[in-house]
């Protein structure tokens, strides 16, 4: 039972990590994105989800970027955290342990 359960685990992380990488794709549209959260930290679990910290995004883009990663295969689910929208107390909270997309191993 304990393979199973991390075999899921190992399969969701799987997952999760390409899907944050497709994310990571905004970046030919202007839009710079980092990988926050359980995540970013190594504390990905099977209740995770992605936390996905936008850090520039061209005004046309904004707020359409959520249904541009909804359409991420997967079935993912993905928050989308504008850092410009954050207090500052908060946005730091955010920016801690952030990493590049492609740094997740």
């Amino acid at each position: 039972m304990a393979v199973a359960v991390a075999n899921l685990l190992d399969e969701y992380r799987l997952r999760a990590v390409a899907g944050a990488q497709a994310a990571a794709a905004l970046a030919e549209l202007g839009v710079r994105v980092i990988v926050t959260g359980s995540l970013a930290r190594g504390k990905f679990n099977i209740y995770s989800d992605v936390d996905l910290l936008i850090t520039y995004c061209p005004r046309r883009l904004k707020y359409r970027i959520e249904s541009i990663v909804e359409d991420i295969p997967g079935g993912m689910p993905f928050d989308v955290i504008y850092l410009d929208e954050l207090a500052p107390w908060k946005a730091a909270r955010f920016m801690e342990g952030a990493i590049d997309a492609s740094d997740l191993g």
